[in-house]
């Protein structure tokens, strides 16, 4: 069995949601939810259920969610430094797309925990988002984003995060076994990490690579769904969106078949590195997509194995 994330696990960029709202309302609240798959509890805002692709809980009605990522214990401090320093976070954020106008804290269980808030457009509107950090067997960030602030305002987010209490953090075996798809790995890659219930980290390399250069895999499930027309454009769009690869040459591009069904496969390159791309979009829109990258001949290296755990991926109709 796998044990949980230590200092040796590798890094990886994550995007996180934060929430601003100034209006006041009063919610009511469903019964204490514990999220599968993390050791996060919380007591929810009605309308809330367990996710299914994610490790959350989601809004049917209108889209909100709210959102738990575990990292190594070790990343807390690094990430506190963000959350303590409204510039940074500004500066930091800005280059995902979000908005951070504000930071604070909140008391919970005796612990003080920092909070940022913010929005981030969204084709038709934006979404404002909230975002937690909790310090326990993991760093635990919870994050609320929110479609609808009439509904669910900041004095309803910080009730619910009050109520928030940790277990001991599961396995990474425990977190494998509730992704949103199932995929076998191939050496010389491993299994790394997991993020948010929705992607998985297969690495090349025991520890950690600081280069960036050692190749890795990542397979993600999307939260939200994307325009299912044009896949080809998609893949595109997604990969102009992966750091380090903004203006990637892209070298080629085919239909193939993964996760299932018809999908776009293209690899690009950029400044010493390769990407390969793998991405199904079904007709409701929630993608399945795996990326390997790393130094070009590196990579090269190893497309027989990527191409053997691309075809073992399959996801639940």
């Amino acid at each position: 069995m796998h044990s949980r994330k230590t200092n040796n696990s590798p890094s990886m960029i994550v995007s996180f949601s934060f929430l601003i709202t100034l209006l006041v309302a009063v919610a009511s609240f469903a019964d204490e939810f514990s999220i599968p798959g993390t050791s996060v509890s919380l007591d929810a805002p009605d309308g809330f259920s367990v996710a299914t692709g994610f490790s959350g809980l989601q809004n049917l009605e209108d889209g909100s969610s709210i959102t738990v990522i575990e990292l190594p214990v070790e990343a807390y401090e690094e990430l506190a430094l963000i959350f303590s320093d409204l510039d940074v976070a500004k500066a930091g954020f800005a280059q995902q797309g979000v908005s951070i106008e504000r930071s604070g804290t909140i008391a919970v269980g005796g612990q003080i925990v920092p909070i940022l808030m913010g929005s981030q457009p969204i084709p038709g509107g934006s979404v404002e988002k909230y975002m937690a950090l909790f310090r326990g067997d993991t760093a635990v960030l919870i994050s609320f984003n929110i479609f609808d602030a009439e509904t669910i305002t900041i004095s309803t987010i910080e009730r619910s995060l009050a109520s928030v209490t940790l277990s001991s953090a599961p396995t990474l075996s425990e977190e494998v076994e509730q992704l949103p798809f199932s995929f076998a790995s191939a050496a010389p890659f491993r299994i790394g990490d997991v993020l948010g219930g929705s992607s998985v980290l297969l690495t090349s390399f025991e520890g950690i690579d600081p280069t960036g250069l050692m190749p890795v895999v990542i397979i993600v499930r999307a939260l939200a769904a994307v325009p299912a027309s044009d896949v080809k454009l998609v893949a595109q769009q997604l990969l102009r969106e992966t750091q380090g690869f903004e203006e990637a040459e892209i070298a080629s591009s085919e239909e193939v078949n993964f996760g299932g069904g018809a999908a776009n496969y293209l690899e690009a390159v950029s400044e010493g590195r390769k990407i390969v791309q793998y991405l199904r979009v079904p007709a409701n829109g929630i993608y399945v997509r795996l990326v390997a990258f790393g130094e070009i001949a590196e990579i090269d290296e190893v497309l027989s194995a990527v191409s053997e755990i691309a075809r073992s991926v399959s996801v639940p109709e």
